[in-house]
Formats: structure tokens, C-alpha cells, sequence
């Protein structure tokens, strides 16, 4: 088998989810205006990278509907409001919804034990120093391991597209007390998974993604 480049694909998929994210902030937060103009060659400098990584995370989100490019003009940054949030966690609400049905019947039972022991690891070392980028890892950890017990590729590749759309909302609303409250949640959600009771699972995913959606809402549109 040839694995020249593995790596290197790996570093550049990374890479690439890295500018995403840096960009997908920038237009949240409003330091990218809509109607701002995307200059691939501008912004590779401005965040020390190549225009590769760049012109790709512009592509993803073109795909995502946050940029726009009509007639291969240049692609600038489209209007974005609470209503988009609302469409994206809704999908999210579907998606992760039926994926912890599915994984309730046959995860793996040391897999759902390591959940629940990180979990609670997390829980009792609260207020310690780095805590919450360990509470940022394991939130996800927590989805991508659930996304990917489920079996359905299909369903873990979108799974997995959305949740890097929302990764930096909940970077830049992720306080302590919100990454708190949101371990709770993984918690019930572990509880009900161990219960082995799909629908009851599905209401606790459901009901942990809407609260993560009103704390985004609260802290990103309090003007609207």
C-alpha cells in the first residue's frame, strides 16, 4: 500500500479546519462585515498559511451558505442572523437526534463507560487550571464518538461538517459556566443512553443542542 502524503493530507484537512474556524468567527462576531470581500491572497498572510488551505475553507463556507460567490465573482460575506443559528442547530437537533437512537441499541459498553468516567472526571475537577479547553476536548470527543457508534457513515460525515460550522460559536461563547452546564447535559444524555431507551436518549440530545442553541443566540444576537 502506498502511504506517501497520509500525513500530510491529515495536517492539510487540519489546516483547513483551523482557517474555517478562524473565518467563521471573524463573520459571526462581525469582524468580517457582510458584503467584505474574501482576498485569499490577503488573508493567507494575514494568518501566516498558504492560499491552498485558505481558497478550501472558503469553498466550505460557500458551501455553508456564509459566503457568496454569484457568476464566480469574488466571494464576499453573506448576511448572517439568528435565523441562520436557528436552521443550523435544527439540523443539528435531526441529525445527532437519530444518531443517539441508533448508537442507544449497540454502543460499545467500554466506550459508554469511558464517557462516563471522563465525564465525571471533568465534573469534579471544575475551577481547576485548563479546564475548560479539557471541557472543549471532551465536548468533542463526547459527539464524535457518538456520531461515529452509530454505523452510518452518511450520517457521521454530516454530523461531523455541522459540528465543525458550530465549533466556533461555542468557542467564542464557551465561558466556563456555559462549558459547565453543557457537561451536564452530556451526562443526562449518558444516562439515558445507559437506560437503554432511544427515544428518551433522543430527548436528552435534543434538548442539550437547543440550550447550547438559546446560549448562542443570547450572547451573539442580544440586539436583534
Amino acid at each position: 500500500m502506498n502511504t506517501t502524503g497520509l500525513n500530510a493530507q491529515i495536517k492539510r484537512t487540519s489546516l483547513v479546519d483551523a482557517v474555517y474556524e478562524s473565518l467563521l468567527e471573524a463573520i459571526v462576531s462581525g469582524g468580517l462585515a457582510p458584503g467584505a470581500e474574501l482576498n485569499s491572497v490577503e488573508l493567507a498572510q494575514q494568518l501566516e498559511v498558504s492560499r491552498t488551505p485558505v481558497k478550501e475553507a472558503i469553498k466550505l463556507l460557500i458551501h455553508d451558505g456564509l459566503v457568496e460567490q454569484v457568476n464566480n465573482h469574488k466571494a464576499r460575506v453573506a448576511q448572517f442572523t439568528s435565523q441562520d443559528i436557528c436552521e443550523i442547530y435544527e439540523l443539528r437537533e435531526q441529525l445527532e437526534g437519530a444518531a443517539v437512537e441508533k448508537v442507544t441499541q449497540s454502543i460499545d459498553e467500554k466506550v459508554l463507560n469511558q464517557l462516563r468516567s471522563e465525564s465525571e472526571l471533568l465534573l469534579q475537577t471544575y475551577g481547576e487550571l485548563s479546564w475548560a479547553s479539557k471541557a472543549v476536548n471532551y465536548d468533542i470527543r463526547f459527539h464524535t464518538i457518538l456520531a461515529t457508534e452509530s454505523g452510518n457513515r452518511r450520517l457521521l460525515k454530516e454530523i461531523m461538517r455541522y459540528r465543525l460550522l458550530v465549533r466556533g460559536f461555542c468557542r467564542m461563547t464557551g465561558s466556563e459556566e456555559t462549558l459547565l452546564q453543557a457537561l451536564k447535559e452530556h451526562i443526562v444524555i449518558i444516562e439515558a443512553i445507559e437506560s437503554r431507551e432511544p427515544l428518551l436518549a433522543r430527548q436528552a440530545m435534543v434538548s442539550h443542542i437547543q440550550a447550547r442553541k438559546e446560549t448562542v443566540l443570547e450572547q451573539l444576537f442580544t440586539e436583534e
